[in-house]
């Protein structure tokens, strides 16, 4: 069930057989030995994934500024879609979460140059205009995080590869490159379209056009929700995977911009309350008796990219963050910041809803490609649209809950405070049309598996006060507001309305799972809780950007509170989720990133 979303994007791609490229790891800018380490560099980056090396890059273009990258993992050569071997994946799993029976859930996260971005399912999506407006309503007066604070940096970030006129003919596929896309031949992320695809998914793509609300979009990535196909990110030319590591290293060359790879960080080191570098050991030191920590400064910055997971670690280890936390872990305190950690979110993948064909339906052309079995379509819908008879119910019970009841105790009440205006906001959200809350992909198989785009539940990563060293704490929460189990009864039921449509009853689908025994809301909640996982694969929120008082812990420059020269770049600073997958967001969240960076310097 886990790997079902990442196996549904895969399929969406003609994998061609593997072209070798280089590892780069006999470059000079690969650094393998720390005594090759320079003392200080003008940028210091903690972490080499998908927004570490985008910043990177752009730092280090122009030969002006000094860029060291340290990096957890290793170089591994990711070009092929269909390889997602564990050797580059983190083997981390949540607390035991209550919600679901006391489950562990496994957290998937790249663990190597390139970071997620190298194992990812490779869609390319965005959240509506709503979406990124949020982030600036819950910024303040003047943010510049809105959607056009942030359209040129998604347009900058990837190339967009426009469909073969057979793919736009035969799959109805629409795109608008002057409101959603970037065309830079200079760029070396791709955003394309495989040429592949299930003529069936037509049948399932007819059906939801029919569907009362569904609008068909000129272009989900431009801002609007509703119906629509989602580029991936393959090189059209090869078939590979088109990543950071692909996109910002590889080829480079520059001796401004060097990696150091199988290191950890410690901690951030300050003079006074100024962060002016980085203490780091080696990830495996093997036979060693002694481990060496080597220190490197940082003349203008320490730039944080390690990921919703570990960013919080960091700060923690480093003294920034709850103070309680810190005292029991015995870390002395260099600023009291309780946001670091807290507000953390995820797309939970719902339940899987499948049927079976009474009488398979007609193929409406012919259409056979090698091994292409899908075309990346999802259905990206508002509450509204959804649940059209009990949006209003839900979020009025919502708009009326008391956080105070539902968050851990000892929650501070600056969290609190971020907590009850995203209520605010989502209450209002959920009665309106502008923000997806459920997403359906859409296959050429009988079957849908609703994802939750926006949750109610707010979960924690935290050290362990008695292992800090060790992996963090990573606590989803998992259907700890009732509100989300609500929710995900309702995109159930719409999934089951699509298969029973007029549209496609001709065709006679008889529900297989989760059964037609299962109609109760009861009988829906339990099986819910029996197969819902909480890790999409999209971790965000642990380090918001959002003012302190509202538990926020970077600020509209990305600056984390109370301190200087340092900041966060990566998918921990998104506020509230976005109703798609976020790589291309952290993407632009990275240039965007890149230029305030370079505009302090």
């Amino acid at each position: 069930m886990l790997l079902f979303l990442r196996s549904i994007c895969l399929s969406l791609v003609f994998i061609h057989s593997a072209h070798a490229i280089p590892t780069w790891s006999t470059l000079e800018n690969h650094i393998q030995d720390v005594s090759s380490i320079k003392s200080e560099y003008d940028y210091v980056i903690i972490g080499g994934g998908t927004a570490g090396l985008t910043v990177a890059d752009r730092l280090s273009e122009d030969g002006e500024y000094s860029v060291l990258v340290i990096e957890h993992g290793y170089f591994y050569n990711a070009s092929d879609p269909g390889d997602l071997r564990p050797s580059r994946q983190y083997n981390i799993s949540s607390i035991p979460q209550q919600g679901i029976g006391n489950k562990t859930v496994p957290i998937m996260l790249g663990h190597c140059v390139g970071g997620s971005s190298a194992i990812n399912g490779m869609a390319v999506m965005r959240g509506t205009k709503q979406e990124y407006d949020i982030w600036a309503e819950l910024g303040g007066i003047g943010s510049t995080w809105d959607w056009d604070g942030m359209l040129p940096y998604f347009k900058k970030a990837a190339r967009f590869i426009e469909p073969s006129i057979e793919m736009q003919e035969k799959f109805k596929i629409k795109y608008d490159i002057d409101a959603a896309w970037g065309q830079d031949e200079e760029t070396h992320l791709y955003a394309s379209f495989p040429n592949v695809g299930s003529p069936r998914i037509m049948n399932i793509y007819d059906a939801f056009t029919k569907i009362p609300g569904v609008e068909v979009s000129e272009d989900g990535h431009g801002g609007t929700h509703g119906l629509f196909y989602y580029p991936v990110s393959v090189d059209p030319k090869t078939g590979q995977r088109s990543y950071a590591r692909t996109a910002h290293w590889d080829g480079l060359d520059r001796d401004n911009y060097e990696i150091i790879t199988g290191s950890k960080v410690d901690k951030i080191l300050f003079e006074e309350n100024v962060a002016v570098g980085v203490t780091f050991v080696p990830k495996d030191p093997g036979n060693a008796t002694e481990i060496k920590q080597t220190t490197v400064k940082a003349k203008k910055e320490v730039i944080l990219a390690a990921g919703a997971i570990h960013t919080p670690q960091v700060l923690q280890l480093s003294g920034i963050g709850p103070a309680s936390l810190l005292e029991q872990a015995n870390i002395p305190l260099k600023y009291d910041l309780p946001g670091v950690g807290s507000n953390f979110q995820d797309h939970p993948l719902g339940p899987s809803v499948f049927f079976r064909w009474g009488t398979e339906p007609p193929l409406p052309f012919n259409f056979t490609t090698p091994r292409g079995i899908g075309a990346g379509l999802g259905a990206f819908l508002s509450l509204p649209v959804v649940s059209p008879d009990n949006f209003g119910k839900i979020a009025a019970k919502y708009a009326e809950q008391d956080l105070n009841k539902i968050s851990p105790i000892g929650t501070s009440s600056k969290v609190l405070a971020g907590y009850r205006l995203q209520q605010e906001i989502f209450a209002r959200e959920m009665r309106l049309d502008r923000v997806s809350f459920s997403n359906n992909l859409i296959g050429g198989f009988p079957g849908l598996m609703p994802i939750g785009l926006h949750t109610t539940s707010r979960g924690n990563v935290a050290i362990n006060s008695l292992a800090p060293e060790a992996e963090p704490l990573v606590d989803f929460a998992a259907l700890s507001n009732p509100i989300d189990l609500d929710l995900m009864v309702e995109y159930v039921r719409f999934a089951r309305s699509v298969f029973n449509s007029p549209s496609l009853a001709k065709y006679a689908p008889t529900e297989i799972f989760p059964g037609n025994n299962v109609t109760s809301d009861e009988a829906l909640e339990e099986w819910v809780r029996s197969v819902y996982t909480p890790f999409g694969y999209h971790p965000v929120g642990t380090a918001a950007k959002m003012p302190e008082e509202l538990g926020g812990v970077v600020d509209e420059d990305l600056l984390v509170h109370g301190v200087q020269r340092l900041s966060v770049v990566d998918a921990s600073i998104m506020p509230t989720l976005i109703g798609g997958t976020t790589q291309f967001t952290v993407y632009a969240i990275a240039e965007k990133a890149a230029d305030l960076i370079k505009s302090r310097a």
